[in-house]
């Protein structure tokens, strides 16, 4: 009796779930800092062209907004969002339906970049730019780029920018820095120090509870389907991966040393054995003294 109570209300809590009502409205926001869109125009535009994508595939109205910040783009409480790859990391309970395709793939190559020099040597003292996201830039700097092999105090500031473009920007036109961490085919133009791994493209995340179920399919569907044009040429089926290798490379890296064991040593007994050359010479012994014995004078 129990056992069928049980599935009849799992039958029953499935029925409600399917029978609620799509939302008649949602809102698709986008935080990106790390793509070069080149206007706040382009960008938003684009996010447009992908609100009438997921319009038409799910029969919702669809409204585009774009925000300078996380923060802001919490405060308005979006139902969906592309937000920049470092963020999503940060925030592993985010849904995550589809990754951004830049390039062809779903991740980049970072490198530190620099017009003082292509040694690392030549950088101290001097002025780092990044681009500031507020999830846990000093853990990505610090860690994820600098494999926490670099003090604190190496640089002689840092200079946070809104976005990747401006971060580039500060170095090769504004020299207000002179080094700045960004995927290897945006920064044009500056001489690259050393590579400091792969940075996962922005991904398009569900932060709306109302989204559930065959909804959220179409609209992973409309993402994935969407080719649009732009800095994000198109869409992948989502992997938590590159987003929780992120993860894992923002927290502090402890280096110890590694202790080999030494190999035996086999000693020969002949080695340890000193055999006097004495003993192999020969010689006579010097006698100072004869003496005879005397046959028996006895007669029988």
């Amino acid at each position: 009796m129990g056992s069928r109570l049980i599935i009849a209300a799992i039958v029953l809590g499935a029925s409600v779930a399917s029978a609620q009502p799509a939302p008649d409205h949602l809102t698709i926001g986008i935080y990106a800092p790390s793509i070069e869109f080149g206007t706040s125009q382009a960008r938003l535009a684009y996010l447009q062209g992908l609100a009438k994508a997921v319009e038409q595939n799910t029969g919702i109205r669809v409204e585009a907004q774009s925000y300078p910040s996380l923060a802001a783009l919490r405060k308005d409480s979006v139902d969906l969002a592309i937000i920049d790859g470092q963020c999503v990391a940060v925030n592993p309970s985010w849904r995550l339906i589809a990754s951004a395709e830049v390039g062809g793939g779903t991740t980049r190559p970072w490198a530190l970049f620099s017009s003082a020099g292509d040694t690392m040597q030549a950088l101290k003292g001097k002025k780092l730019a990044f681009m500031q996201t507020g999830c846990n830039d000093a853990g990505f700097v610090d860690n994820a780029m600098l494999e926490s092999e670099v003090d604190a105090g190496f640089f002689g500031g840092r200079v946070g920018e809104k976005d990747l473009t401006a971060a580039v920007a500060d170095v090769s036109s504004y020299k207000t820095a002179q080094a700045v961490f960004a995927p290897v085919d945006a920064a044009k133009g500056l001489k690259k120090v050393f590579d400091t791994g792969a940075v996962p493209n922005p991904g398009f995340v569900v932060l709306s509870s109302k989204v559930t179920g065959p909804i959220a399919e179409k609209i992973a569907a409309a993402v994935t389907g969407y080719g649009g044009s732009g800095a994000i040429t198109g869409w992948a089926r989502p992997s938590r991966e590159p987003y929780q290798v992120l993860a894992a490379r923002l927290g502090r890296i402890v280096k110890t040393a590694v202790l080999a064991s030494p190999e035996p040593v086999r000693i020969d007994g002949k080695d340890v054995l000193i055999d006097p050359p004495t003993l192999r010479d020969a010689a006579l012994v010097p006698v100072h003294q004869h003496f005879v014995r005397a046959p028996s004078a006895r007669m029988e």
